[in-house]
């Protein structure tokens, strides 16, 4: 995961809190103490300890942001975009669904995304009568 701020380390531990131990699965926040250039540097760190012959999936939070780019840039540059999923617009529900499915497929991920999309509601009161609950 990546992200602005702190988000990527927050889901990353909010979902131990759910799955224990993610060995998996690793972060990396682009900070205010954080210049681009360091943030690159310690992505392409990150990519080059991956297993080359397996999928992987990326969440950024938002498309189009340093994060999202850099991410693209480094695995275009590996040769590695065609074995990669990078997913923006990150949530907790995306992140949970791609743990629990134990596959970084493409089909497998894109299922999640879909499925993701419909965690989001908006809560609203509802106007009725005396009688009517919430």
């Amino acid at each position: 995961m990546v992200s602005h701020g702190t988000m990527a380390e927050g889901m990353y531990n909010a979902a131990k809190m759910v799955f224990g131990n993610l060995p998996d699965v690793s972060y990396l926040c682009l900070t205010e103490e954080k210049d681009i250039e360091t943030f690159r540097g310690e992505l392409g760190i990150l990519l080059e300890g991956l297993d080359r012959e397996e999928p992987v999936t990326v969440l950024c939070d938002i498309s189009g942001g340093s994060p999202y780019n850099t991410i693209l840039e480094l695995l275009g540059k590996m040769g590695d975009l065609d074995r990669a999923s990078v997913v923006s617009g990150m949530n907790l529900p995306l992140l949970l669904l791609v743990l629990a499915a134990g596959d970084s497929s493409r089909e497998t991920v894109k299922r999640c995304a879909k499925e993701a999309q419909g965690s989001l509601h908006l809560f609203e009161m509802q106007c009725g009568g005396d009688d009517e609950e919430l």
